[in-house]
């Protein structure tokens, strides 16, 4: 069955929509453990959390990047990536791993500015 140009794209911004939310939910709560691990650990103060937010997501959505980038090069056997592929098109029906954790970083990059404006207005 293909699909026709349309539904293709309908169905690519879905799943880049279902990335980054998937991406977002995951960076606030990541954000929210470092807050309370910086508040804790930085005497009691709101700016030692949001700081640890920032630096911490801005380190995890760099490493995403690095990350994807270095998986361009992996090879596998055709048993490994059909069992692959059948698994992620359970969740993904059109576009790849590498935009799925783009988007994902993105979101955390995105989460690490609004810490960082925060921080500055504080």
């Amino acid at each position: 069955m293909t699909l026709s140009r349309k539904e293709m794209v309908k169905k690519a911004a879905l799943d880049v929509l279902k990335a980054f939310i998937i991406g977002v939910v995951v960076a606030a709560a990541t954000a929210v453990i470092l807050f309370a691990c910086g508040f804790f650990f930085g005497s009691f103060q709101i700016v030692n959390g949001f700081e640890v937010v920032k630096d911490g997501l801005l380190l995890i959505g760099l490493f995403l990047v690095a990350g994807m980038l270095l998986a361009k090069g992996k090879k596998e056997n055709a048993d490994e990536k059909k069992e692959a592929k059948n698994g992620w098109r359970q969740h993904f029906s059109v576009v790849g791993l590498k935009t799925v954790v783009l988007m994902i970083s993105a979101a955390f990059l995105l989460i690490a500015s609004v810490a960082d404006l925060i921080l500055l207005n504080l």
